[in-house]
């Protein structure tokens, strides 16, 4: 079974903020930012050392600074192939951060890339019965075991979801998404075209999804244009407009989505935006310019495989 590192944005849980906080050792802060700062680098084991200084620091107490530490610290132990010290770390964050839910989905997602199906099911359990109405959840839990093989019990947690006892706005989103996942469109368009008139913002997105695989191209822009100008969009939606209109040959468009998201004062999908706009750059036979955004890509993304191979093709262009 071919394993699947999961993303960092996904490994990580959001840094606090502890700066100027009296209550907090500053020099263990400074020694997490100098872990963090090694991990953009790809620096894991010079990270896990900074990290381990900074816990170091701790005088006994676990307070939320040691946690934070310990969710980057796990992070860097699986992004550096160390399997079974980012379990033993989560395993710590489940004893002293018992009421969060990521430490359980987070070792269990290791579990799954081991093929240790039963652990993970015990831990993906735990998690949702923490967090039941968190649909987000189910979803990633659904990514994760089909992207490895494990079809029927990651069905299962979307047919879980899809049972839960809520009529919000998010849940009509949510719910009309997994329908999607599901292949259940009428379902599916009909709880997305009610979570738009609710101004739940990412459900346009998902109808024009929906459209376009209906062939109505007209009603699916009028939602992606209407999308793409809302203050809520994020670079990870933007990313996923560039490479539907990508996809359908729309190139301008969505090298405009790809460009605007690389805008963005908070970015998660760096390399799916920078990836993207070389790939509209060169539908649309701008080479020099694909040339010049993949080389800045390859220089932030030297092992890149994929795209030294791209390098090469271009040089020839």
């Amino acid at each position: 079974m071919k394993k699947r590192l999961l993303t960092l944005a996904l490994i990580i849980t959001a840094s606090m903020s502890f700066v100027g906080c009296s209550k907090y050792s500053q020099k263990e802060i400074s020694l997490r930012d100098k872990g963090i700062a090694a991990m953009d680098e790809g620096k894991y084991e010079e990270a896990i050392k900074y990290f381990d200084e900074a816990l170091g620091c701790s005088i006994g107490k676990v307070t939320d600074l040691e946690l934070d530490i310990d969710y980057y610290k796990a992070a860097a132990q699986y992004a550096g192939g160390n399997f079974e010290d980012a379990v033993t770390t989560y395993t710590y964050l489940i004893k002293y951060d018992e009421d969060n839910y990521k430490p359980y989905f987070l070792r269990g997602s290791i579990y799954v890339d081991e093929g240790e199906i039963g652990k993970a099911i015990k831990d993906y359990d735990a998690a949702v019965a923490i967090e039941e109405k968190n649909y987000l959840l189910y979803i990633e839990i659904y990514d994760n075991l089909n992207a490895l093989g494990y079809t029927d019990q990651a069905l299962v947690y979307l047919n879980d979801a899809l049972d839960v006892s809520d009529k919000s706005a998010d849940s009509k989103y949510y719910k009309g998404r997994i329908y999607y996942i599901l292949g259940q469109n009428s379902e599916a368009e009909k709880l997305l075209k009610e979570a738009v008139d609710k101004d739940v913002v990412e459900a346009r997105l998902y109808l024009a999804k929906l459209y376009q695989d209906q062939g109505d191209y007209e009603g699916a822009q009028a939602l992606l244009e209407e999308y793409a100008s809302s203050e809520e969009v994020t670079s990870d939606a933007l990313g996923t407009l560039g490479d539907i209109e990508l996809t359908n040959g729309n190139y301008e468009n969505a090298l405009n989505y790809y460009e605007t998201g690389l805008k963005l004062d908070s970015i998660d999908n760096l390399p799916q935006l920078m990836k993207g706009k070389v790939a509209a750059l060169e539908k649309l036979n701008r080479f020099p310019e694909a040339r010049a955004v993949l080389t800045q890509y390859l220089d932030k993304y030297p092992n890149d495989e994929e795209a030294q191979k791209e390098q090469i093709f271009l040089q020839s262009r």
